[in-house]
């Protein structure tokens, strides 16, 4: 087994922290729990994976006495309630390793958990929580964890490569939580097994590779961005499209096809997010707005880019030409297209996949509601902490194009 395990990235904070691609996880599982001697065990799964299929069931007979404690279901972009839970699981059972199987809500929940857990004081609240975070960045800074982290992702939103965490307050406003640095901290092991992965619904494998493609454009079009971090962003980006393409023509016809398909897509999401991890290159107005997006409207997350990539990147072509002919290269290469604009090229591949290009096809059409988005944003950790965008007006302006 060894061989097919490599350290999340080749720096100093990762070091100990390892993913393995193809993975098997109830082999690899049992490898790490057993080598950590891991004896008080908290497990979190995805509901509509352990309501559709045994392998979840599976684990838990594997664990065995082992299993303190478990969780079924978490909410979409990860509400206070669910994070609090399983953190006070954690507490409760003084856990020494927790394992997550879904999606990047589950992700993101269970890694602010186990900050919480090495944090806060028993019994805890989500007002407690919110107290934590500086409200001009929307971000808070935690303890490491004492848990080991186990993420079996079954998305493509690539959350699980990241030391920070988002959750959603109260309020409906989605906060961020780590350790400082995004290289810091995240998920002691992540194992990308094409066949859990395989049970996700299409619309979220699809619309979270979308997401993941963001992370990819938006590396690349930061004005800060590293010759580095933009051939890494790039090399993501084209496995990004080749995966999701080849998943969706194999949909239903070729399981060996789909497999490949997703494997390629999570080898993508690794390099998608290098850019912030290792090169410490940050993201932009897409992933702020569409964090809002999604915690004030609940506009599942991946179809906020699927909405937001495309007017983002009309509204800063006079300021990135450059680097969007770089992006447009790639979807073109990759694509084997001929389009002669990067937003354009967005727009048709989002609709290549079947999925929404407005805020109407997503259920968005009140002015309020669009309003409080454009508010939030100002004060989201990418659009208060490295500021692309700074006036409202201009993120109304965007929300506009696609309304």
């Amino acid at each position: 087994m060894e061989n097919r395990v490599i350290q999340q990235y080749d720096i100093p904070e990762r070091a100990g922290h390892d993913a393995i691609f193809d993975a098997s996880y109830l082999a690899d599982i049992e490898t790490y729990v057993s080598k950590w001697n891991s004896r008080r065990i908290v497990l979190v799964a995805s509901k509509g994976l352990y309501s559709a299929t045994d392998h979840v069931q599976r684990l838990e007979h594997q664990l065995a006495d082992r299993l303190a404690a478990k969780k079924i279901g978490v909410g979409a972009h990860s509400p206070y309630k669910d994070v609090s839970e399983i953190a006070h699981l954690l507490q409760q059972h003084d856990a020494d390793c927790l394992i997550c199987i879904g999606s990047s809500s589950y992700s993101d929940a269970c890694k602010i958990a186990a900050y919480l857990q090495a944090t806060m004081p028993h019994n805890f609240s989500d007002e407690d929580m919110e107290a934590l975070i500086n409200q001009s960045k929307g971000a808070a800074v935690l303890e490491p964890a004492k848990a080991k982290l186990i993420v079996v992702p079954t998305s493509l939103s690539a959350s699980e490569w990241n030391g920070t965490a988002s959750g959603t307050n109260p309020a409906g406003k989605k906060q961020h939580f780590g350790l400082g640095k995004h290289a810091e901290g995240g998920p002691d092991l992540i194992l990308m097994d094409p066949e859990v992965a395989s049970t996700s619904p299409e619309e979220l494998w699809l619309s979270s590779g979308v997401r993941c493609i963001d992370h990819c454009v938006e590396t690349i079009c930061n004005p800060e961005c590293t010759p580095e971090a933009s051939e890494d962003a790039a090399e993501g980006l084209a496995g990004m499209l080749k995966g999701l393409v080849e998943y969706r023509e194999g949909k239903g016809k070729d399981r060996k096809e789909v497999l490949r398909g997703i494997s390629a897509c999570q080898r993508g999401s690794r390099q998608a997010i290098k850019g912030l991890v290792v090169h410490h290159n940050t993201f932009g107005p897409s992933h702020a707005i569409g964090h809002q997006l999604g915690s004030v409207a609940g506009v599942m997350h991946g179809l906020t880019t699927c909405v937001l990539l495309a007017p983002v990147l009309k509204y800063q072509k006079p300021d990135r030409a450059e680097a969007q002919a770089q992006v447009l290269r790639v979807f073109n290469e990759t694509l084997g297209w001929q389009e002669t604009d990067a937003a354009d090229a967005m727009t048709r591949f989002v609709k290549k996949l079947g999925l929404p290009t407005t805020l109407s096809e997503v259920g968005v059409t009140d002015d309020a509601i669009v309003d409080r988005i454009a508010e939030r944003t100002l004060t989201d950790v990418w659009g208060g902490g490295e500021p692309q965008i700074t006036e409202k007006a201009e993120v109304r302006k965007i929300l506009e194009m696609v309304r």
